[in-house]
This record gives structure tokens, sequence and C-alpha cells, in this order.
């Protein structure tokens, strides 16, 4: 297996540098230019194009701003002209280090989130600090910002056994953590001019805090120096409110409210920001109300028109051209699969919808600030990605880029096949991904290992295909690298089940009232079924799952739900009890209080184990408490059942110094197990790469 371990870690993300150039740009535009920096094999390379001369130089070396540190390793958000620093000590906000509040407190402080929205530990053990949650306004003098209240929230404990500083004491960490049906957060908001201390607080009732408060995700915006606007979700995310605010005065006044039976979204899931736009009386509105997530105009508050329809969703706005009447937009579901983006545009007053790009790939897109040009990169996976420049009616003036996969091909990676197969139900399709090894030999029989995420709030395959090259980009999730798996001597299979987003309202709500995605699990076991019954290299006898955090759940999940189909399963800090984890994850997609959030825990099942189960997790983590391992771990003792675990000290929801080690071991433990052969001994991971955090 040596070899095969070799292939594998040469095709870990953490080695994409090396191996795939020319993939992707970020444009950085001026007066009739604009240039960006790729990388090749002979390290990087800068690029000026002059779209109206359809002119390209390369080679240049342009003069770069230094480098600024993110406000995560300052700790300080700095205003758009630099003159003013806002930070946040012991409770209080500091402007250029002088205190201009003086009452905050542990647990009742200005301008941070919740200690279950910031992670302190996880940010501690990055070397980050938290930056105050704020948005300026236009003058670059005040800023609006809030004061979280969670001095009524119950805490959790850590246990740190092996402190940093080598002693032989254990170290206590508390923080505030919310579970279902506890009292959450609540905050208030406040604008502050910055020159002078002057406050003014905003007139609304404390709200609950939830994982997209304002200020969260770009909830919170300034329209112009009078006028700013609030977006709030409701607990359980059931409603959605928007406020508009007189910074003079803070008076605020709702404008628009939706509400859901299931999940009021604003975008097509709720960890992204909102596609929700104001201008003066206008609003341009994001709504599933019609079973598909699309764009509603409204005018003093009432209704004018959709500004888009039909059964494919709206996936993010780029521009909105109050003046042109026109929305530039991506689509989800325009092309042969659901997932990849079209660059399209509309007509605000509802005068229809042109899709901008007809390539038959997942598109992203760059437009320029005037959206005269628009800076396209599109792909499917397996393929090198493109990078063309179009004019403002989708029209390629010129290619730009075409990735380089050469290196990666040598380093034995295999392009992904693209399936679509049907769910448990025999109705509904899902669309995946097959990895096979690089010397795949049909004449072979591989075990399968399904690299599942399974959770309601994001797709798996966000994490794997929306780029040319299909490298795992989440280096946080130990089944991440669909084809380094793959290099091991696996068939990986990647799927997004139902219960998860990007398909419809119908399809998502599959899972609403089961946050651990029953459903979706099934239909992994279907799809696998139907995979196997068409491709008789794939070993229906020899099936394993992995997974982290989400995936972590439903790695234990497949195992003890579905023994006589899972037989080998690697489990990452998972959330197994939802009545034990974050609030927003049972409260939103079980429901808001009251509701048997215990209902759905794996802990009764632990006697139905069967397979080989290695149990992984941090002893820090402040997301996945290590408390719901143990608990499942306790059950499984209870059970007298055999598995195997691995607490990583000092690590929180990554493994941080310990990443190579998790890594390899998870590779062990699916090549005695899954493979059917004995690791190579003594082999081990170069300890600096990696690098998940």
């Amino acid at each position: 297996m040596i070899d095969e371990y070799r292939r594998a870690e040469a095709l870990h993300p953490s080695q994409e540098p090396k191996l795939v150039h020319r993939s992707t740009i970020t444009p950085t535009w001026e007066d009739d230019s604009f240039w960006y920096q790729v990388s090749t094999p002979d390290g990087p390379s800068v690029i000026r194009i002059f779209p109206d001369k359809e002119e390209r130089v390369e080679g240049e070396t342009p003069v770069v701003a230094e480098p600024v540190l993110p406000p995560e390793m300052t700790g300080a958000q700095t205003s758009p002209d630099g003159r003013y620093a806002v930070s946040v000590q012991d409770g209080n906000l500091l402007v250029n280090g002088r205190q201009i509040t003086h009452d905050g407190a542990e647990g009742h402080a200005y301008g941070l989130p919740s200690d279950q929205n910031r992670l302190p530990i996880v940010l501690t053990q990055r070397g980050m600090t938290t930056p105050p949650l704020l948005a300026w306004a236009p003058d670059g003098r005040r800023f609006v910002t809030l004061r979280v209240d969670q001095r009524h929230v119950p805490t959790l404990t850590l246990t740190q056994s092996c402190p940093p500083d080598g002693g032989p004491r254990s170290l206590a960490h508390t923080l505030h953590y919310e579970m279902p049906g506890d009292p959450l957060p609540t905050f208030q908001q406040m604008i502050f001019d910055a020159e002078t201390g002057d406050r003014i607080d905003l007139d609304h009732e404390p709200l609950t805090f939830t994982h997209d408060a304002p200020l969260n995700l770009g909830r919170v915006w300034w329209e112009n120096d009078d006028t700013l606007w609030m977006l709030y979700g409701t607990r359980g995310y059931r409603g959605a409110v928007l406020y508009r605010v007189d910074a003079g005065t803070g008076r605020t006044t709702k404008v628009l409210e939706e509400q859901s039976d299931t999940v009021m979204n604003s975008a097509p899931t709720i960890v992204e920001h909102p596609l929700v736009r104001t201008h003066g009386d206008e609003v341009l509105w994001y709504s599933e109300r019609s079973g598909w997530g699309h764009l509603y105009r409204y005018a003093g508050g009432e209704l004018k028109n959709a500004v888009t329809e039909g059964e494919w969703l709206v996936r993010d706005l780029l521009r909105v051209d109050w003046t042109a009447r026109e929305v530039l937009f991506t689509s989800g579901g325009h092309g042969s699969n659901p997932y990849d983006r079209r660059l399209c545009r509309a007509d605000l007053d509802g005068g229809g919808v042109t899709v901008l790009t007809p390539e038959d790939a997942d598109h992203h897109t760059q437009p320029s600030p005037d959206g005269r040009w628009l800076v396209d990169t599109y792909a499917t996976p397996g393929t090198p990605s493109v990078t063309v420049l179009r004019d403002a009616s989708g029209a390629v003036v010129m290619e730009l880029e075409r990735a380089d996969l050469s290196a990666l091909e040598e380093a034995g990676w295999r392009a992904p096949e693209r399936f679509t197969v049907k769910a448990a139900d025999g109705v509904t399709d899902l669309h995946g991904l097959l990895f096979l090894p690089g010397d795949f030999d049909p004449g072979r029989r591989y075990p399968i290992l399904d690299s599942v995420y399974n959770g309601p709030q994001i797709p798996r395959q966000l994490r794997t295909t929306l780029r040319g090259y299909t490298l795992d980009p989440w280096l946080l999730d130990p089944a991440a690298g669909a084809a380094s798996l793959a290099a091991l001597g696996l068939a990986v299979v990647v799927l997004d089940g139902r219960g998860t987003p990007y398909r419809g309202r119908a399809f998502q709500d599959a899972s609403y009232g089961d946050p651990g995605v029953a459903v979706g699990l099934a239909d992994h076991v279907a799809a696998i079924t139907r995979l196997a019954a068409e491709r008789p290299y794939l070993d229906l006898d020899r099936v394993g799952i992995a997974g982290h955090s989400g995936g972590g759940a439903a790695t234990a999940r497949a195992l003890l739900t579905h023994p006589d189909f899972f037989s080998v399963g690697v489990a990452s800090a998972g959330d197994y009890e939802h009545n034990a984890y974050y609030a927003i994850w049972g409260e939103t997609y079980q429901g808001p209080p009251p509701q048997d959030y215990a209902e759905g825990s794996l802990l009764p099942h632990a006697g139905r184990l069967k397979g080989k189960l290695l149990l992984l997790f941090g002893e820090m983590d402040d997301n996945c408490h290590p408390g719901l391992s143990l608990r499942l771990v306790n059950a499984l003792v209870e059970a007298d059942a055999d598995f195997e675990m691995l607490m990583v000290p000092n690590a929180a929801h990554g493994y941080l110094h310990a990443e190579a080690h998790v890594l390899r071991r998870q590779w062990d433990f699916l090549t005695r197990h899954l493979i059917g052969a004995e690791p190579p001994a003594g082999y081990r991971l170069d300890p600096t790469f990696g690098g998940a955090a």
C-alpha cells in the first residue's frame, strides 16, 4: 500500500498550489484596464487586460498595496478611509484606543456576537481575535454595531488536559452555549460617531440573537448616510422581517415581513448573505413562496411584480442597476446539472430573464464596477476551468485563462464521473460524483466509500466540485479530498440526497423535522445500490462512509440505522444529539420550541452497531463539543459494542497540529477494514502538510 499512500498524499487538497495552475483569477479593476495574478509552474504571473482594445499583457509588475492584515488577526475594524479603528476590550468599544463605552461586561459586551457564533476557542487556537461586528456609514465616520446579552444563557465547560504551559493541572474553559429550547441571547443595536463617541440607540426591542442576526452575513446595510436597513430572521427562521432605520433618530420601521411553515430563507441557505436589496422605497426581496427561490419587487411595502420565476432558483445577486432596471444574478437549474450556476439578467419590472452564459457548466462571474465587463470562469468536474472576458450581453470578448492540470494528472489524478440516479422514492433525481483511482481497472472490484456531509444547510458537492479540478478544498473535513481517498484504492461517492439545499423547496423540506436528514441517508443507500447495479467493479459487500461535523453524525447514523449496508465508518466531530447541540440547528430544522429535540438521538441505537467504527473528535471543540462524542461513546460502552476512538488534546473543530496524524489514522482504518489490506509499516505523512484549522 505504500504506493497508494504516496499517491493519496500527493493528491491531498493541501498540495493544490503545486498541482493546479491558471485556474481562478480575482480581477483588480482600474480606469481602462484590470489586472490579476495567476499561479504558474514557474511561480506567480501578473496579467493586465485592456478590454476595449482586447489586449493582454503578461509579466507586468503593478504597484500592489502593502498587505493588510484581516480584522480577525488585528481584532479591529478599520473605517474605509483608514481614519478610525474600532476594537473591543473587556466588553467595551475603543476607537483608536480611546474607550467610548463604559458599561460593557462579560456576557453583555458591545460589538461581539454570542459565544456560540464566534467560537472563541477556535479563534484563539488560530491566533485570531474577534473583531467587533459593525457596518460603516458612507461618511466613514459613523458605524452601527450591537450589544449582545447572554448573561442568562446556560454555559458549557471544556476541560483542557494538556495546557500550553505544559503544567500538570487541567484548565477549565467556560462559554455560553445555548441548546434547543434554552433561553437565547438577545441584542440591541446602536449607532456611534467614531470622532465624538456620540451614540444613538435604535428603538427596537431586544431581539433574539440567531445565527444570522443583523451584522452577521451582511444583514445590516447603509443605503446612504441617513438610512440603514436591517433584515432579521426570527427564532427558528420561520420569519424574515425587514426594517428601515432613520440613522439620525434611531427610529425603526417595519417595511416587509414574510412567514414560512418551515424555514424562511432570505438566500438559498441560511449561511449565505441575503439576496435582498433596497433603493428608496423599492425592495428586491428573495422568497421561496412559489416552491423555488426567486426575486420579487416591492415598492412602498406593496408587491409590484415577480422579477424571476420558474422551476429553478436564484443563487446569488451580482449587481442591481436601479436606473437601467436590470438585475445581474446567477441561477441554479438552467443547465443539465442543478448545482451548476448560470449567469442571467432580469428586468426589474418583470420583463423576463435572459441566460447570458450558454456553456453547460458551473459559472463563477465577477462583473466590473460599471457593469460593462464580466470575468467569467466556468468548468465542469474533471475539466480544466476556462476564464473568459464577456461584454454586458454575455458575448465572449476574449479568453483569459485555461487551467493547467498537467501536474495534477502526473500525480495520478483521474477525472470524476458525474452521475444521475433515482432517490429512495424511485422518482426524484439525485446528482453526484464518482471518484476512481488513477490506475482504475474495470476488471477489479473496488470497495465503496461514501464521502458524506448530509446536513440540511449546505450541499456536500459545494465542497468538492465547483471548480474545474476536484481536489476538495474543505481541509477541515477528514473525508475531504475525494480524489485523495480514491488514490488509496477506493471508489468514492459524493452526492446530496433529499433534505439538502439548491434543489427547490420540496426537495429541501423533505428533511424538515429531522435535522439528522434520515431521508437523505436512505437516498445514499439507494443511489449507491443503483450505481453498483450498473457498474460491476463496485463492490456492494464493502461499503464504507466517512464525514466530519454533520458528516460525522451522518456516518454514525449510517452504521447504526443501516447496519447491513454500511460496514465501516469514520465519524469525526459529529453532532450526534440535536438536543445537546447548537440551538440554531435543532430549532431551525426541527422547528422552534416547544419540540422534542431528543427525538432522533443516536444513543438508543448504539446496540445496533455491527460494523467497524472510528470516532474522532477534539477535546477543545466549542462547536460540536466533546460531550456529544463522549455521550455516544458511553452508549456504545453500555451496549458492549466494539469501536475505536481518538480524542485529540487541544484540538477544536479541526485538528490543527495533529492534522497529519488524524488523517493517517483515518487512512489506516479504511485500509484495514474497508480495503482489507495492511497499512504500510511506519508510513507517516509530512507533519507540515494539511494545515486544516
